[in-house]
């Protein structure tokens, strides 16, 4: 999975916005001077799993086999990574994509999601 790249103008920032992530359920993966890799697993809808485990429990066990394949691909291919950093280039010397913080959608409260658009928008 690409991460989702997000510019901060310094360590200080990095940190904050590091901090607001984590507040919303992200763990930090890596970390270093001039970035830090976060990381929301997603297991699936309940909702989803639990008709799928009944359907295995008393009809048929391959409806496991079904659950098992959507647990894997909610865990792999749904989950979020986001990389906070303060550099503008990568190893190449090619520019950076960022994306915008806006676009994310991670942060439940609305106070929370202004307060890291508003740094991650500060030059």
């Amino acid at each position: 999975m690409k991460p989702k790249i997000v510019h901060a103008r310094d360590s200080d920032i990095m940190y904050q916005l590091s901090d607001l992530f984590v507040e919303s359920k992200y763990s930090i993966k890596a970390e270093d001077k001039n970035y830090v890799l976060l990381k929301k697993n997603n297991y699936g809808n309940v909702l989803i799993h639990l008709p799928f485990l009944l359907i295995a429990l008393f009809l048929n066990a391959f409806a496991l086999l079904v659950n098992v394949a959507y647990f894997a691909y909610s865990l792999f291919k749904k989950s979020n990574v986001i990389l906070i950093t303060t550099e503008k280039t990568d190893d190449e010397g090619n520019p950076l994509e960022f994306d915008s913080v806006r676009e994310l959608e991670v942060f439940y409260d609305q106070s929370t999601w202004d307060k890291a658009i508003e740094l991650s928008e500060l030059e």
